[in-house]
């Protein structure tokens, strides 16, 4: 379940230079820390530590700016899930596995939980506070049917009976899993923990692959 990062409309997307993924990453941390609401280009400055006037240099409008991170953040975590999901590529052979994909999401949800866990924040507050902005909508919705997409592939795969009513239920599971973790304060969950919940939620909906 690993499907292709959406992309957002050429004229919209700024050139993308290690000078621009810098400013997109510092917006990141800004949207992680305090919302949209701390974010403007002068923020975005201040926490790449570069000279005022660089993010707007890149990103002319807060419309834009908002559309890149939220690119950002997509190719990212495509990248990410690539790396940490062992049946990208083999679908068909790993979806009757479900210990095996349970192991691979608990690697990626691991990631997204430590090291990740600001652009998981980040992620969070531009899909909660992005559906007031109308300009992301379309690429919200896109983000969002490519993965639900995928969902449905995957569970196709499994013998799954119905994997388009299942398919969305399967994202909402896994997603509250890390939602869950993000908004609770205690400790977090180890590896080991995220992979024995991940097989619960596979089993729920692959109840002939959990027998």
């Amino acid at each position: 379940m690993t499907p292709d990062a959406p992309r957002l409309p050429g004229p919209s997307r700024p050139a993308r230079t290690t000078r621009a993924d810098a400013l997109l990453d510092a917006a990141i941390a800004v949207v992680a820390d305090t919302g949209l609401r701390g974010l403007t280009h002068r923020s975005v400055d201040a926490r790449a530590q570069v000279p005022a006037g660089s993010a707007s240099y890149y990103f002319r409008t807060r419309v834009a700016l908002l559309q890149a991170i939220l690119q950002r953040l997509i190719d990212l975590d495509a990248a990410d899930s690539a790396a940490y999901l062992p049946f990208a590529d083999e679908a068909s052979a790993q979806a009757t596995d479900l210990t095996g994909m349970a192991a691979g999401w608990a690697r990626l949800f691991a990631h997204w939980l430590g090291p990740g866990r600001q652009r998981l924040r980040a992620r969070y507050a531009l899909y909660l506070e992005g559906r007031h902005h109308p300009e992301l909508h379309e690429l919200l919705d896109t983000a969002s049917a490519q993965f639900v997409g995928g969902a449905r592939e995957l569970l196709a795969a499994a013998g799954a009976p119905d994997p388009d009513r299942d398919g969305p239920l399967l994202v909402a599971l896994l997603d509250g899993l890390l939602y869950d973790q993000i908004i609770r304060g205690g400790p977090g969950v180890d590896e080991a923990e995220l992979r024995r919940r991940i097989e619960v939620i596979l089993g729920a909906v692959l109840p002939h692959l959990a027998r």
